[in-house]
């Protein structure tokens, strides 16, 4: 209906007026011709602004798996990342433990060399959740860097036009991210919890996050194919799949809370 009355307002009343007020079909044929044009690129122009606009949006990403936010250190090229409340978290999680720590009786495995910690099974369940949200965020981070620095490409598209080669490395560097975290995901140990249940339910929730950069992995593909063909219907596909991945972050998020409430 939209694309209807797009047609109707900008192509077919203005031709009938062009139409009905020159005598002269050769020109009104050379006006029109004119008039087709520049409607059409500003069409063109802006479905590809607001496509690229609504990219902007989806890769702000508000749904990763651990809720912290990004500060660069200027005394190191990596970036690292802090959250207090979390921090705080771990803190305090750190003295209960040694508060109860005559209930922790520490075995050597000989044949793998492995600790086993037996204490009480909702802290240690506790503890074990914390650190795998916590590891599969620092994996997370291998992906999610190098797609936030693909934004600015979004704010500057003339500019970014003289330098698709380097937009298109970026956009090929963070589908390989992508690709290196899958495969990380993939082989990740699940640990195990004083219930298999609890197991089974982070081992969904690694496979919901892993889902999730399956896609991302499919939207800076079609990211990179936007770059080479300039064609404006792959833009829906990018945002398709980054709305899709991060519906899976916030079932990641959501498990991990039922499950925390049900330890409890």
């Amino acid at each position: 209906m939209r694309w209807i009355a797009v047609f109707l307002f900008l192509y077919f009343i203005p031709l009938i007026v062009l139409f009905k007020n020159y005598n002269n079909i050769k020109r009104s044929f050379i006006y029109a011709s004119m008039y087709i044009t520049l409607v059409t690129t500003i069409v063109i122009t802006n479905i590809y602004i607001s496509g690229l606009n609504q990219i902007k949006e989806a890769m702000h990403y508000q749904n990763y798996s651990f809720e912290k936010e990004y500060i660069e250190e200027s005394v190191s090229e990596n970036k690292n990342v802090q959250d207090t409340s979390e921090i705080a978290k771990q803190e305090e999680l750190e003295e209960n433990i040694k508060d109860d720590s005559n209930n922790i009786v520490l075995e050597e495995n000989e044949g793998d060399n492995k600790e086993v910690v037996n204490y009480d099974s909702k802290k240690s369940d506790k503890e074990l959740v914390y650190e795998f949200k916590k590891e599969i965020y620092e994996i997370e981070l291998k992906a999610l860097i190098p797609m936030r620095e693909c934004i600015p490409y979004t704010k500057n598209i003339v500019g970014n036009l003289k330098k698709l080669d380097k937009v298109k490395q970026d956009l090929e560097y963070a589908s390989d991210m992508c690709t290196e975290v899958i495969s990380i995901y993939e082989t990740m140990d699940i640990p195990q919890l004083s219930n298999d249940e609890y197991t089974e339910i982070l081992n969904d929730a690694r496979n919901d996050v892993k889902t999730a950069y399956e896609l991302r992995e499919k939207a800076m593909d079609f990211a990179v194919t936007l770059v080479n063909t300039k064609n404006p219907k792959y833009i829906g596909k990018i945002t398709e799949y980054l709305n899709l991945s991060d519906n899976y972050i916030a079932d990641f998020k959501e498990r991990l809370v039922n499950l925390n409430q049900i330890i409890d």
